[in-house]
């Protein structure tokens, strides 16, 4: 596949638009789309106890989905659950483990996480008295390992993003693995920039728990999310939601839970959005992670050339190794709002504001930032384009 026009061509909105705003959500392929039509038109029917040919095939189809996820995480088929998305996840981690914590546990994460992988270890530590810890790190998102290390000691859960949604930096989240599986501390990775834009295998990253959303790097639909579950805790992890489909027998006064996945998956799944997601995995890897990695440090290198010329200043890390398909960026005096709505003019669409990450804005010093995100579909030209708007604004600003 041609890098990027073949996926171009699958993709209309490509011609309409310069689309830089992968991060909050990818366009959509159209056998993603085809895939999922295929379903609602041709065997519509629930998964799972269905004795007809349309929920027989439903069913086949779902865990065929299922079993995609899995090669593509590097996972077992069992320890693939269905979710709304990276959010829910990670949410249904720290609910599902709340009963193991006793006041005085701690808890360590980062300061540059987004609020998903933020919110749900504060509420926690609140409803457990336990202690939360941040690993520290400088302005360009860099983590201090040596700081890591040590936090990381005698910790219960050590939860980190794979990629920052805010600075771009991709953290060593091999290394922070293998610093919490020495403490014996619970290992949960936010890979919800990372899935589909580089790779991630769970056994490498030492993962114990694991989320990632569809409609993201798969470019599959949105409403579709993963969470991965090492086999070693499906005893441990208390799923938050039970009903119908997570049950072996039930009697008045008790039940007895079936067996995972599915003891984690309550209620009627999103047996579509599962669909279009393996569709658009497969999609992905047809392409090939290692094609879709070199497309976007491509275009991170030029971009972030191009703003240095203008002395437009940007965020993230300066060793390009370290720094995904993210560029975060401002144009003083103006808000970061004012120049979004600008490039919008120009039918270039980029993220503005704090991208659910406050706590690393803030460590920044400003208000917020202008983000520019890209996907395998982006071209260089399409740079090109997003610079020479920036040049005429900042002329502008000149007089």
């Amino acid at each position: 596949m041609k890098i990027p026009d073949d996926v171009r061509r699958d993709i209309p909105l490509t011609s309409e638009v310069i689309y830089f705003d992968n991060t909050a959500t990818s366009l959509t392929p159209k056998p993603v789309v085809e895939a999922m039509d295929e379903y609602y038109l041709k065997y519509r029917a629930n998964v799972h106890r269905g004795v007809h040919r349309l929920s027989q095939m439903a069913t086949h189809k779902y865990e065929e989905s299922r079993k995609v996820v899995a090669d593509f995480l590097n996972a077992m088929f069992e320890e693939v659950v269905f979710t709304k998305n990276t959010s829910e996840s990670l949410n249904l981690v720290a609910l599902g483990l709340e009963h193991i914590f006793r006041p005085g546990d701690k808890i360590v994460t980062t300061l540059y996480e987004h609020h998903s992988d933020l919110l749900p270890w504060q509420r926690l530590a609140k409803r457990k008295g336990l202690k939360l810890e941040f690993i520290e790190g400088d302005l360009e998102g860099n983590l201090d390992l040596p700081d890591a290390e040590k936090k990381i000691k005698g910790a219960k859960l050590v939860a980190v993003q794979h990629v920052s949604n805010a600075l771009g930096v991709i953290h060593e989240v091999e290394e922070l693995g293998k610093m919490a599986k020495e403490e014996g501390a619970i290992f949960v990775v936010d890979a919800a920039q990372s899935a589909g834009h580089m790779e991630v295998d769970v056994k490498k990253l030492h993962a114990d728990f694991l989320g990632f959303s569809g409609h993201k790097g798969p470019m599959g639909p949105t409403g579709i999310g993963v969470l991965y579950i090492n086999e070693e805790f499906f005893d441990v992890f208390e799923p938050p939601l039970i009903g119908g489909g997570t049950i072996e027998d039930v009697d008045l006064d008790s039940y007895k839970l079936t067996e995972p996945p599915e003891r984690f998956e309550a209620g009627t799944p999103n047996i579509g959005g599962a669909i279009g997601l393996a569709a658009g995995i497969r999609y992905i890897e047809r392409i090939g992670l290692d094609k879709i990695e070199r497309q976007e440090r491509r275009l991170v290198k030029r971009i972030t050339e191009g703003l240095d010329e203008l002395e437009i200043p940007w965020y993230g890390p300066r060793n390009l190794d370290k720094h995904a398909g993210v560029v975060s960026f401002n144009v003083p005096p103006l808000h970061p709002h004012d120049v979004a709505a600008i490039l919008d003019e120009h039918s270039i669409m980029v993220r503005s504001g704090h991208h659910c990450a406050l706590p690393a804005i803030k460590k920044l010093g400003v208000e917020g930032t202008v983000r520019a995100s890209f996907h395998v579909y982006n071209s260089v030209e399409e740079v090109e384009m997003f610079l020479g708007v920036m040049e005429e604004l900042v002329k502008g600003l000149k007089g």
